[in-house]
């Protein structure tokens, strides 16, 4: 059996990216069975062969994409960190748990590294989004009508070395930068927050449009899990922030329903832009 005609089971956070990877897997073959976390996932999954699974039920996790016959595994869709009150383990987890807390205490990409080799013990093989949606990762170069001029420019590189450091740190996977200062930077309660806490506290008056919202993924992360992401919500509220443009790393970012993406920027007056990754740089 060839893997691209493996089953493919899907453990689904929120957002439109788990549909587009099932439907992506189906044209290309593949049968989908998708496993949605409970308080993360949308009722749209039940139009697919799924199931439902509370946090903190490992050992059922493991056994409804067993039971499925599923070999490999995509952990797509946005998750906000569980509260204590809201992990509900079975017996697997609570064995799993603390593991898991001591992970959480240094940070998310900690956890997921947890999940990510407890998955792979279990005998699944843990691939990326983009091995099926080929189109989905960020592309080098400017994306919409507009482009960042100088002032941005110069942004865009303080953000760069301010959001590699905070990833180092496992804390968060974008900051935003205006008139080069850090004016934000994303933490556990992720990207969305982190815009609407810069529109409630450094906008102004004025209709100029300044600063950068700059997203890549943390240094030493698994790939292969929770890339950052930016979307038309991502647009909507860097353009109610008042920010000029977003920069992501090419490769390293998802662009979720790309086309929507940067007709809303083109719409709203901002820029959007790939830009190589820091590592290549480095290279060069």
């Amino acid at each position: 059996m060839t893997q691209r005609s493996r089953k493919l089971g899907i453990a689904a956070g929120g957002g439109v990216l788990p549909l587009m990877l099932a439907e992506a897997a189906r044209a290309q073959g593949r049968e989908v069975f998708i496993v949605g976390v409970k308080g993360a996932a949308g009722p749209s999954i039940e139009a697919w062969p799924h199931a439902w699974v509370r946090v903190g039920a490992m050992g059922r996790f493991v056994r409804l994409f067993k039971q499925a016959a599923c070999e490999d595994i995509v952990i797509i869709g946005t998750m906000t960190r569980p509260r204590l009150r809201d992990i509900v383990p079975d017996f697997q987890g609570a064995l799993l748990l603390p593991d898991f807390m001591k992970r959480l205490k240094i940070g998310d990409d900690a956890l997921l590294r947890g999940v990510v080799e407890f998955l792979e013990k279990n005998g699944f093989n843990i691939i990326p989004a983009e091995s099926i949606l080929t189109s989905i990762l960020a592309r080098k170069g400017l994306m919409t009508r507009l482009a960042p001029d100088t002032a941005h420019e110069t942004d865009i590189d303080i953000a760069i070395r301010a959001a590699l450091e905070l990833g180092a740190q496992d804390i968060g996977q974008g900051v935003v930068v205006r008139e080069g200062a850090v004016i934000a930077s994303e933490d556990i309660k992720g990207t969305d927050a982190m815009l609407i806490r810069v529109a409630t506290e450094y906008t102004d008056a004025s209709s100029r449009r300044s600063g950068v919202l700059v997203k890549l993924p943390k240094p030493a992360q698994d790939r292969r899990v929770d890339l950052p992401t930016i979307g038309s919500h991502t647009v909507e509220l860097a353009a109610a922030a008042g920010l000029a443009g977003i920069a992501v790393e090419a490769g390293g970012v998802i662009v979720a329903d790309r086309e929507k993406l940067v007709a809303l920027a083109d719409k709203l007056g901002l820029f959007i832009l790939g830009f190589p990754s820091p590592n290549e740089g480095a290279s060069t």
